[in-house]
């Protein structure tokens, strides 16, 4: 039986498990983590067992969990011991349902629900410029929706496991970590997601809460809260760890192929590289488009690239046909502004700074301070790739007196 049937034959179990407990009038936060539970056994093809009397209890946070629910009769809290064991088993917080979330998050029900309503006003609207010249749209959060966002990431997010070849947005893991996967290889493939923040909605990040064992409503009022517009607002501070578990099973998909293909795979953020020594790996590019495709995303055509050896090969800024380095030309022109702001106008070259790099329509109103802090921004992208010339620009740096 292939993964779609099994897959179908799946939810179509659950349904009728939760259809079945509805009918019997179950109360519904149970009803939701029966389904829960049922999703989380069946993920791993476990057997289900319900109202079990053998559970072991070896676990401290378990034993807490028992004694604050020990007015609940036996046979339910049996099941949520499993329940609360099979989320523990993966390295998730167990969450029993909305007003459990509340009580973590530690705001009231009246409030969560205000933060959750959707309202324009809950962010901060404006545009930053892109490379191509385009318009992106940050959606910052307020300070109160940014806390309960910034919990969220921290108490259930950041708990769950990535696959390894995802590299952006993660402890340990960087641009640098991203291009030592592809140094010296004979093709470079790159490829970049069109809108991907905007084109995870609304049903993704449900879809995702629920396959990760919370309950249904629950996990509708956790998407109510990180999401805006019915979309993954770039902004949020949930945003960018949501969207790494949502490619888990494309990176996964990627890496297995690559395996079988000779062939490696990254992804940081939406930039998705795949390098390999065998030339004809070109030829796969439809079939890479295809897998993107039924995951639910779609390549920026006008970005994708195909480096090969004979030719510089830059990836997320660093170039990596014989070891992860900065263009020269970039060292260059940091060593020219550096000395220039030394030896010359350095009002003269913040401008062109803003102008040329910033991209600023009205590089006037640039000043001195956002100017140092872009420049030092850059020296320590250089250093981090290069720790040798990077320490030799920030001394540099800190050479010149860099006051108007």
């Amino acid at each position: 039986m292939d993964d779609r049937r099994l897959c179908e034959n799946k939810e179509i179990f659950v349904k009728n498990l939760r259809a079945v407990n509805e009918r019997a009038e179950v109360e519904p936060d149970i009803v939701d983590l029966v389904e829960a539970y049922a999703r989380l056994r069946l993920d791993q093809d476990n057997e289900l067992r319900f109202y079990d009397n053998k559970i072991r209890i070896d676990n401290k946070e378990l034993e807490q969990f028992l004694d604050k629910n020990r007015h609940v009769d036996h046979r339910v809290l049996n099941f949520l011991a499993s329940y609360f064991l099979e989320m523990k088993k993966r390295g998730l917080k167990c969450i029993l349902n909305s007003s459990h979330l509340t009580h973590i998050l530690g705001i009231s029900r009246k409030k969560v629900n205000w933060l959750a309503n959707g309202r324009a006003d809950h962010y901060v609207c404006f545009h930053a410029k892109k490379r191509d010249g385009g318009k992106r749209e940050i959606l910052a959060p307020r300070p109160c929706l940014k806390k309960v966002q910034r919990q969220i990431l921290d108490e259930l997010l950041h708990r769950v496991r990535l696959n390894y070849r995802a590299e952006g947005f993660r402890k340990k893991r960087s641009v640098v970590t991203n291009a030592k996967r592809h140094i010296g290889k004979e093709v470079v493939i790159k490829m970049d997601v069109r809108d991907f923040f905007p084109s995870i909605i609304f049903e993704r990040v449900l879809g995702m809460f629920v396959s990760l064992g919370y309950p249904r409503r629950t996990s509708l009022l956790l998407t109510r809260l990180v999401t805006h517009n019915g979309r993954l607002p770039i902004g949020a501070p949930t945003s960018p760890a949501i969207s790494n578990i949502i490619c888990r099973r494309m990176d996964k998909r990627f890496s297995k192929l690559g395996q079988k293909m000779e062939f490696e795979y990254s992804r940081y953020a939406d930039d998705i590289t795949i390098s390999s020594n065998n030339k004809k790996i070109t030829g796969m590019i439809p079939f890479f488009k295809e897998i993107m495709g039924e995951e639910g995303f779609v390549v920026n055509e006008a970005k994708m690239r195909i480096l090969r050896s004979g030719r510089r090969q830059k990836i997320t800024g660093i170039v990596v046909n014989k070891k992860p380095n900065i263009a020269r030309e970039e060292i260059k022109k940091l060593r020219a502004v550096i000395y220039n702001c030394g030896h010359k106008d350095i009002k003269q070259e913040m401008i062109r700074w803003a102008r040329n790099e910033k991209k600023l329509a009205d590089p006037y109103g640039y000043t001195l301070s956002e100017f140092k802090l872009s420049l030092l921004g850059r020296i320590g992208f250089v250093k981090m790739v290069n720790p040798g010339i990077g320490k030799k620009l920030l001394q540099q740096f800190h050479a010149f007196s860099l006051n108007a």
